[in-house]
């Protein structure tokens, strides 16, 4: 990590500390001499509400990093690490995020909408009003991973794997594509979570009320 990224990121850290009276809000997005995070080690790093639009962050090391409502919106996050990371509220719109690492991640209202998750890792990941409309999960491996009232409409499905994956998706109204063979169907979401069912999925449509989360089967301890 360079000198320069430190100190932005002490700055920041001070910045959340004093709900902004001192310090600086890390803002990557906007400087375009500083966009370049690709393969950082930003392990553990506090970058909560931090603006890193379109910042790249190819094979970047953010393993447990807190990145609670940033901006991440179109930033490049292939092969980049963020198990156990903290995503919640936090804008990954239009990502590309291509054979990254997301197991036992919390994507809490998180808006992955736009976003390719080819061959993603969100295994034991724990989507809570998850919005995942329009994004590419094919190849992905969701096994094992808790969603509640996440929305899939629009989104794309193939060798998905989803073994052990269990929660409610939706709308009930919403249609998906699914690819296989080179060919590409549409489907209901009510005939996505009959087709999953198959593959060990145990998933329901969203209900008009649907309450509370369950417990998280997983851990970012």
């Amino acid at each position: 990590m360079s000198d320069t990224l430190a100190a932005r990121l002490e700055a920041h850290r001070t910045w959340l500390r004093t709900s902004g009276a001192d310090g600086a809000r890390l803002a990557l997005g906007s400087d375009a001499s500083a966009s370049d995070l690709a393969g950082a080690d930003l392990r553990g790093a506090d970058l909560a509400s931090a603006d890193l639009f379109g910042v790249d962050l190819q094979r970047a090391d953010l393993r447990g990093a807190d990145l609670s409502g940033a901006l991440l919106a179109g930033a490049d996050l292939r092969g980049a690490d963020l198990s156990r990371a903290r995503l919640g509220k936090a804008d990954l719109s239009g990502v590309c995020a291509v054979g990254a690492r997301l197991h036992r991640t919390w994507l809490v209202r998180t808006d992955l909408t736009g976003a390719d998750l080819t061959e993603t890792d969100l295994s034991g990941s724990y989507l809570v009003r998850t919005d995942l409309g329009g994004a590419d999960l094919r190849g992905a491996d969701l096994s094992g991973a808790d969603l509640h009232a996440v929305l899939v409409d629009a989104s794309t499905w193939g060798a998905t794997t989803v073994r052990g994956a269990a929660g409610t998706v939706g709308p009930v109204d919403g249609v998906v594509d699914l690819t296989a063979d080179g060919a590409t169907v549409q489907r209901t979401v009510p005939e996505l979570v009959v087709l999953l069912a198959t593959d060990g999925a145990t998933l329901a449509t969203v209900p008009d009320d649907p309450g509370p989360p369950p417990a998280w089967r997983g851990s970012i301890a």
